[in-house]
């Protein structure tokens, strides 16, 4: 039922909350091989990060199983507060990850928020 999905009162909106979610799309270039080594090596870059980067409190990696319509991979993070998503940001390992993608991807989108 619609109606009776759990909101957040307007007044807890202004609140600070304690976890940030950072969520970044991606569309791949390439072909559908291509695009899989992509995203696999995404995978193991995400999961040394996990290794490096103690702010990161998780990271999950989505491949769209729709992979022919929107974005073809996603990164889902979690941390414990604004000042540690940029920490992990500006850390010159997460700078190299950034990079990669940013060469092997044509558009992406970035959404970040408070929980």
């Amino acid at each position: 039922d619609l109606h009776s999905f759990p909101t957040r009162r307007s007044s807890d909106l202004w609140q600070r909350s304690e976890m940030v979610k950072h969520i970044v799309f991606w569309k791949i270039c390439g072909a559908v091989e291509e695009r899989e080594r992509c995203i696999e090596e995404f995978r193991r870059k995400t999961l040394s990060l996990q290794a490096i980067i103690p702010q990161i409190k998780s990271a999950v990696i989505g491949a769209n199983i729709c992979a022919d319509s929107g974005y073809h991979v996603c990164i889902d993070s979690v941390f414990t507060s604004r000042e540690d998503l940029e920490v992990y940001i500006d850390h010159p390992e997460h700078l190299k990850v950034r990079e990669f993608m940013d060469e092997n991807t044509y558009d992406k989108t970035v959404f970040d928020y408070e929980f």
